[in-house]
């Protein structure tokens, strides 16, 4: 279970502002404050730095969406750009955006939803 919650379960990113011990490769359930919940793989997980530009992800080639990554979250954009800025900001935390994979999800075809019918009309 993450630490904070999704905007939506299809999302993406989330910014953890006091870090994780999660991992890479890790299977998490992402959640909403609705209690809908997800699981999903943590694909990876980025440091965050912070410079005159804002924040960036240390070690990574390409800059990260950042608008995504505050949709996703719930945060506001010039919170996360300016985190060091905020009143909650702990100098001893490091932040983190973890990245997630999603498993594909079958769904059923009418076929095996008439079949699933015929199995319980059997077992009555």
């Amino acid at each position: 279970m993450t630490d904070y919650s999704v905007s939506n379960l299809n999302a993406q990113y989330l910014f953890l502002p006091y870090g994780t011990l999660l991992a890479a490769g890790e299977l998490v359930r992402i959640w909403m404050e609705s209690g809908q919940a997800k699981e999903v793989i943590v694909e990876a997980k980025w440091m965050i730095g912070f410079d005159s530009q804002g924040a960036h992800a240390v070690g990574r080639d390409k800059e990260l969406p950042w608008q995504l990554v505050a949709i996703d979250t719930g945060f506001e954009y010039e919170d996360i750009m300016a985190w060091p800025e905020h009143d909650l900001y702990n100098p001893g935390a490091q932040p983190v955006v973890l990245e997630f994979r999603h498993p594909i999800e079958v769904k059923p075809s009418i076929k095996m939803r008439l079949l699933e019918l015929l199995y319980k009309i059997r077992n009555l």
